[in-house]
């Protein structure tokens, strides 16, 4: 069982040098790192079962355990409205405010990757985060990259195999080069190419490194605009 406590609360963006008020709408998703790592936390909850990471948010919120090891976390948060949002660093034994900045419609997502999450080599990884309705994802999507892999290459896109959507796994970044430390641009994939923006039919994001990576790790920087405040939904 984790023996570390960690909670967290969404809030409207800071006004002045005060929070704003709680966020308690339904849905939203947020994946947990250990600081500084790229790699999904093992978590649990206070009973000491494992919980599937991203975990869900309940009200605008999140609580969860950690081994004794994990003394701090990256939290990469995309909101049921749509709103995407991260806190570095978090502490344990305290409630964490995370300002989501929902009046701004351009927004963007931050999805850590690491080869550590792989299943087995060149197999699309599931992030378990899904777009929303109403998500218009924009050109110039990049990597940076943190830990290099020479000669290897990811892709990132949406759901194709894991689940079988028809999607497509680099529609977002193809083939982006993880060789050099640092910023990667200009690695359009078919889905913002082809049409200029991708609006978004509620699929998973998804990553794939090329046969052969073994080191690698990196974030993907996805820009978006939301077509609407509030719920994106678009029934």
């Amino acid at each position: 069982m984790g023996n570390l406590k960690y909670k967290f609360q969404l809030h409207d963006r800071p006004i002045g040098a005060f929070a704003g008020p709680a966020i308690t709408g339904s849905g939203g998703k947020a994946i947990i790192t250990a600081s500084g790592s790229q790699a999904k936390a093992t978590l649990y909850d206070s009973a000491g079962a494992a919980l599937a990471n991203p975990i869900s948010l309940t009200r605008g919120g999140g609580e969860f355990y950690t081994a004794s090891t994990v003394d701090e976390v990256d939290i990469f948060v995309l909101t049921g409205e749509g709103h995407s949002a991260q806190l570095w660093d978090v502490g344990p034994s305290e409630l964490a405010t995370i300002p989501v900045d929902r009046s701004n419609p351009h927004q963007m997502l931050v999805v850590p990757i690491s080869v550590a999450d792989q299943v087995s080599d060149n197999t699309e990884v599931d992030t378990g985060i899904d777009l929303l309705v109403g998500m218009v994802m924009l050109p110039w999507p990049h990597i940076k990259v943190v830990t290099i892999d020479a000669g290897e290459t990811v892709d990132v896109g949406t759901g194709e195999a894991v689940p079988a959507d028809g999607g497509d796994s680099d529609g977002f970044i193809s083939a982006a080069s993880v060789a050099t430390a640092g910023l990667v641009s200009d690695v359009n994939g078919a889905l913002i190419a082809s049409i200029v923006t991708y609006l978004a039919p509620n699929d998973s994001v998804t990553w794939k490194m090329s046969a052969g990576s073994d080191t690698a790790t990196l974030y993907a920087f996805l820009p978006y605009m939301l077509m609407t405040t509030g719920s994106p939904t678009l029934d």
